[in-house]
């Protein structure tokens, strides 16, 4: 009997049997916005899960309105999700966990909450993909360990969102850039494009119309270096790259970034004699962990201070 009980609690809870609400402890939460300079647009809610659970919600209120924003379930894994609607509106906002059996039926009380800012307008701001938006292996983005934007003491906006390509940076520039009127944006933008077989030249005119949009808009646009990959870890890890010369597109991109009157090269720090990622800097061969993000976030620093010292007053 004592070895069937266990299997029944656990069919219950993952299958939404007859376990009553409110009878497991609420999750903890490990979520670090409020530690961060900004929150970031596109945020990763993450906690510890419970044993022989797999269902949450997260819960997103607005303060001032007294308004649920948010309602999502963990799709991602057992332990986070991150939300895709951009956090564009200023305000003071909380969020809590709890949880829910497969029909969203609770089966704990919602966690502490845990409140952030929404602010505008900010000095600086970086649009990216996934190195940018945080996170690596099992880190979530909402923890600051592997976020780069830890280790640079110039206060940044995370306007990144893991997944993006050059173009879909563009696409969302308008409704994720311009509500926070940067005077200073960096664009890390080509590593997902080339991965895939993008080619230099698509991916360049792609961040030319970057450029174009920020000078429109009176935002002065640094670009980032592309960062190299390392196949053999992403081959490991099962992550797809594209037969193709990727190093020959790279080294066409970056030497367009480096042509242009404000660029950051934050790929010499991370890679090795052969030109990949160097591998004790990723869990992956694709995202810096966090020795690689410290690297980053320190150079970037460095240059925003030497360059952009009227902007930070």
């Amino acid at each position: 009997m004592k070895k069937v009980l266990p299997l029944i609690l656990s069919t219950c809870l993952l299958f939404g049997g007859g376990v009553e609400a409110k009878k497991l402890p609420p999750p903890v939460l490990t979520a670090e916005f409020e530690q961060m300079d900004f929150m970031q647009l596109y945020p990763t809610y993450s906690w510890e899960p419970l044993p022989l659970t797999q269902f949450y919600q997260v819960q997103v209120v607005n303060v001032s309105k007294n308004k649920i924003v948010r309602e999502l379930f963990n799709t991602e894994g057992l332990n986070r999700v991150t939300d895709w609607t951009p956090f564009t509106e200023p305000g003071d906002y909380y969020w809590q966990v709890r949880v829910v059996d497969r029909k969203h039926k609770p089966l704990s009380d919602w966690s502490q909450k845990k409140f952030f800012t929404v602010t505008a307008p900010v000095k600086f701001a970086v649009l990216g993909d996934s190195i940018s938006h945080g996170g690596a292996a099992y880190i979530p983005a909402g923890q600051l360990s592997c976020q780069w934007q830890t280790y640079c003491n110039v206060p940044i906006k995370n306007l990144a969102r893991s997944g993006d390509t050059s173009k879909q940076m563009l696409d969302r520039f308008d409704k994720d850039v311009l509500p926070f009127k940067p005077q200073v944006l960096l664009i890390m933008a080509g590593v997902n494009d080339i991965r895939t077989g993008l080619t230099a030249d698509a991916v360049i005119e792609n961040l030319e119309a970057l450029r174009d949009k920020c000078l429109a808009n009176d935002i002065t646009p640094v670009f980032c270096t592309l960062t190299s990959m390392n196949p053999d870890i992403m081959n490991s890890r099962g992550i797809p790259l594209t037969d193709g010369d990727w190093r020959e597109a790279r080294e066409q991109i970056n030497f367009w970034i480096k042509t242009t009157p404000y660029f950051i090269d934050t790929a010499a720090g991370l890679t090795d004699e052969f030109g990949y990622l160097r591998a004790e800097l990723t869990p992956d061969g694709l995202h810096p962990a966090l020795r690689g993000k410290k690297i980053m976030g320190e150079t970037i620093a460095a240059y925003l201070r030497k360059n952009f010292s009227g902007v930070m007053k």
